[in-house]
């Protein structure tokens, strides 16, 4: 990637768009502090990336990814990482993530074993359960890569119209494929084959 200049507001709902090998994967980690040794600049408020450890970067910001790994333990080891949460914080995060239909139809619910990297769920389900996590954490920050490629055209809806509603979230989300009307609902959407173009529906 050259000659990148993008700009995110706090609050905004922001789309990475363009072919694979063109960077978007790539920019997400380097904002979450992953890749060091870049040229250029990455600034927060106004203050140098460099600034801050990837640790202290990950306590503003949650990541999502196509690959998702999960813990052999419960569903709810898995959402909360051992952190205390209230009832309605959990069926909050359960309920955005579109989540909550699939524990309806699971025995042991929250408390079901996801097994050896998850391999009891689908992996529409193992996505749905790392989003819940996501969003329990309640960071200000989400970046979101492929993160819902696996669910079918009606959870995703669900999920991607719960980030978009959110007005306290900043939201940065890779996606190789935007309807129009999709498009319409974010703050910016930004073509990597067109860095230098900031298009806006």
């Amino acid at each position: 990637m050259e000659n990148i200049s993008l700009t995110f507001k706090k609050g905004g709902k922001y789309a990475l768009t363009g072919p694979s090998g063109c960077g978007k994967s790539t920019l997400l980690k380097l904002i979450l502090g992953w890749l060091p040794g870049y040229d250029g600049s990455i600034t927060f408020d106004g203050s140098d990336a460099c600034g801050y450890t990837p640790e202290q970067l990950g306590k503003q910001m949650s990541y999502i990814e196509q690959n998702v790994f999960l813990f052999n333990t419960t569903i709810r080891d898995n959402i909360t990482l051992g952190e205390d949460f209230s009832d309605e914080q959990i069926e909050k995060a359960l309920r955005a993530s579109a989540l909550s239909s699939d524990l309806a139809e699971m025995p042991q619910g929250l408390d079901t074993p996801v097994g050896e990297n998850g391999s009891n769920l689908s992996g529409g389900q193992k996505q749905r359960v790392a989003i819940a996590r996501a969003l329990i954490h309640d960071r200000s920050i989400l970046l979101v890569d492929e993160g819902t490629s696996a669910l079918d055209q009606k959870n995703a809806g669900i999920v991607e119209d719960s980030l978009l509603d959110n007005p306290d979230l900043t939201l940065i989300l890779v996606s190789h494929h935007l309807s129009p009307e999709r498009k319409a609902r974010f703050t910016g959407v930004y073509n990597l084959q067109a860095t230098s173009e900031k298009m806006t529906a």
